[in-house]
């Protein structure tokens, strides 16, 4: 039951001893994650290694568990210490509603590593992910199409683009809406259980063009990789998790420098998206109206992000029980009424997913 950390370890060879692979994507979309701010000044480019060495010595920059293990291993492997990263940007904007932050990591065969960061633990984070449920266009990917236009000019570099969750979203985006001068030199789009997209993208010219080197993978429970929708086959992965703990990519079982395999996700993932899948079928307003609520009941509490939440537990329920009693009466109806679409449709779609009943025998 290998996962990242045993390819890590095992492999030593470096870029030009051994190419990029699907495990070095997975590493790559999942490094995204770390947040360089204080560490990787704007526009400059560091060894990983050094970029290391700062945060070890900044006590005041703390990283979730295995963020730190991901950093400290990439650190000291001979294939990734002196890989150069950096163009670090990140962007929080309550006001926009956009949670967007991106790193390229330049290999030494002349080619960049672009990964874009999919949500993290912010309320607006997760705001813009419900946004996606009904607007096109969201304000991270706009930024995403600028930032692979701004990295990729002036150089000849291959470009590898790539992220998991909200990022898998953003990396396909910016290579469909990028100017062609830019998507000719895409040689991988990589979408690691992130959401498809609206028709209105689906069906354009500039998509149908990405398609043949877009891999899409998920696990074999996978919730988020089935919002929206896809025009690319999805390659289904075994995880070492269940349900949501899934969409963790460190959860991931490794063979060697391959993922391993399943030929389709599982009745979990397809009932949830059929419940999801209905959720896009109300109106646009209905779907705005609802999640703005929610939102504003959540960040009433004081909380920023869903630690925050976590925390005070206690007092966070207490506090959107008292934020809901003071919503107006028609914001409460729309958010009963997309509240009850959504246990009806679980409701009726259960059935198609249970084991069938063993007839009696007479």
């Amino acid at each position: 039951m290998a996962t990242v950390f045993d390819y890590i370890d095992k492999y030593k060879e470096t870029f030009l001893e051994k190419e990029f692979n699907e495990i070095d994507n997975l590493i790559f979309t999942r490094f995204a994650y770390i947040k360089f701010d204080g560490i990787i000044k704007k526009d400059e480019r560091i060894y990983l290694i050094d970029a290391y060495k700062r945060y070890i010595l900044e006590e005041a920059i703390t990283f979730d568990k295995d963020s730190v293990t991901l950093f400290e291993k990439l650190a000291y492997s001979p294939r990734y210490k002196d890989l150069v990263i950096g163009n670090y940007e990140s962007i929080t904007c309550k006001d926009l509603e956009e949670q967007f932050a991106a790193i390229t990591i330049y290999l030494p065969d002349e080619s960049m590593y672009i990964a874009f960061r999919g949500t993290d633990s912010s309320l607006v984070g997760i705001k813009e992910d419900f946004n996606m449920t009904y607007m096109v266009h969201i304000p991270s990917q706009k930024d995403s199409v600028k930032y692979l236009i701004n990295v990729s000019k002036d150089n000849d570099y291959k470009i590898r683009v790539g992220g998991h969750s909200k990022g898998g979203n953003l990396a396909m985006y910016a290579s469909v809406f990028c100017n062609k001068e830019c998507r000719d030199k895409i040689i991988g789009i990589y979408n690691v259980d992130g959401p498809g997209f609206f028709n209105e993208i689906l069906e354009s010219n500039e998509y149908k063009e990405i398609l043949n080197r877009t891999y899409t993978y998920v696990p074999q429970t996978s919730i988020i990789g089935m919002l929206l929708y896809h025009e690319e086959e999805c390659i289904v992965v075994k995880s070492n998790k269940s349900l949501i703990m899934q969409h963790d990519v460190l959860s991931w079982e490794v063979n060697d420098d391959k993922l391993t395999r399943l030929n389709s996700v599982n009745k979990k993932s397809k009932y949830i998206d059929d419940v999801m899948s209905s959720l896009l079928l109300l109106p646009t307003e209905d779907k705005k109206r609802f999640f703005d609520v929610f939102y504003q009941i959540l960040s009433s509490t004081g909380a920023k992000t869903m630690k925050d939440l976590s925390q005070a537990k206690i007092k966070s329920i207490k506090d959107i029980l008292e934020n809901y009693k003071k919503l107006n009466e028609e914001d409460k109806k729309i958010f009963i009424k997309v509240w009850k679409e959504i246990i009806k449709t679980a409701k009726t779609n259960i059935s198609n997913y249970l084991p069938l009943k063993k007839e009696k025998v007479q």
